[in-house]
């Protein structure tokens, strides 16, 4: 695999700011052989396994097309719609799929219009659309066998977050499946992680209350990404202590953790 391809695949495994993470290596597959770490937007990869030749390094350079961007916002919003590939199939398409939406309480949010989804026959995912108001910005899809690396990709623009629902109140949570979990109750929006990137902000509105609610194993990381809100000029911004991620609570349970 050459290095673009590398890259691209790197790219998508979400790797936070000043971060490092090893896992099993996405190329030849051997367990926890593959070391990633993202130092200010730099890329670093490296595996360990003998047998396997990927590594490389991208580093954060402000590109001409960054430029672009910093000054021809709205006129590169309007150029960035995404153009669904030809492997997003109907989600009814593959009962992997429809399980993955039924055992991660999604299927309302599929029924009642909030999110749509497909299938990408060629990945093997379960596909969460982006959409800014009518338009698909891009896509997550989420692995349906233990073989998809990564776990979790993006397809086309990563400048606009996953969001399910509509109301007065909104919380940042973890993944697409979360958010659509939440959504009979309140917004979801997804961070795809643990960390808070600054792209996000533009997308958050004047809520009632702004919730943060990521796993039990990250409450540090919610109250940090909470006070920051704070600092930045978002008000009532409150984070709930969490015993599983909330794409396995009910809607009852759900309500319970926010208004009870």
């Amino acid at each position: 695999m050459n290095y673009q391809q590398q890259l691209e695949v790197v790219q998508n495994l979400l790797i936070q700011y000043d971060s490092e993470v090893r896992i099993d290596c996405p190329f030849c597959s051997h367990k926890n052989t593959f070391v990633v770490k993202n130092d200010d937007g730099t890329l670093y990869w490296y595996c360990f396994h003998a047998s396997c030749s990927a590594r490389g390094k991208q580093e954060n350079k402000l590109s001409m097309q960054k430029v672009y961007k910093t000054f021809n916002v709205e006129e590169v919003k309007e150029s960035d719609k995404f153009v669904i590939p030809d492997s997003f199939k109907s989600i009814h398409s593959s009962q992997k799929a429809l399980e993955y939406l039924h055992k991660n309480n999604c299927w309302e949010a599929m029924a009642w219009g909030r999110a749509e989804f497909k299938y990408d026959v060629r990945q093997d995912r379960v596909v969460f659309l982006i959409k800014d108001y009518d338009n698909v910005r891009g896509a997550i899809g989420r692995g349906l066998n233990s073989q998809v690396y990564p776990k979790w990709y993006i397809y086309g623009s990563k400048d606009y977050p996953f969001k399910c629902g509509q109301g007065e109140d909104i919380v940042l949570v973890e993944d697409c499946a979360s958010a659509c979990a939440v959504s009979n109750v309140m917004v979801g929006m997804a961070l795809m992680g643990t960390s808070y990137q600054d792209k996000f902000t533009p997308h958050i509105p004047k809520y009632r209350n702004l919730y943060v609610a990521l796993d039990r194993d990250a409450t540090k990381k919610s109250y940090d990404i909470a006070n920051y809100l704070r600092s930045i000029g978002f008000d009532n911004v409150k984070v709930k202590m969490l015993e599983d991620d909330l794409k396995y609570y009910s809607t009852d349970e759900i309500r319970k953790v926010f208004y009870d």
